[in-house]
């Protein structure tokens, strides 16, 4: 799901929160949260964001990924494997 979907999708959420306390926004209002929630979603999903909170290992240049899945390999060849367990696995 994209940001702008994400925001919408959000938007709907806390629009009728305030509704059912009685604070329903008006059509600005409720552009400015959709604006507000947009932003922070995609600040959100930046890799930078992620790296900055220690979520990621690293951030490679896409022109590097066959030296570090190279690295990798390598890496793995040269210890037996006694148990396979991946761990978590981010996408």
């Amino acid at each position: 799901m994209g940001g702008e979907q994400a925001a919408k999708v959000l938007t709907q959420i806390q629009v009728s929160s305030l509704k059912k306390k009685g604070e329903a926004p008006d059509p600005a209002g409720e552009k400015a949260l959709f604006e507000k929630i947009k932003q922070r979603y995609e600040d959100q999903t930046s890799p930078y964001y992620a790296a900055a909170r220690l979520w990621v290992d690293a951030i490679i240049d896409p022109a590097d990924t066959r030296q570090w899945i190279s690295m990798g390999i390598e890496a793995a060849n040269q210890a037996p494997v006694e148990r396979f367990n991946p761990g978590v696995i981010q996408v």
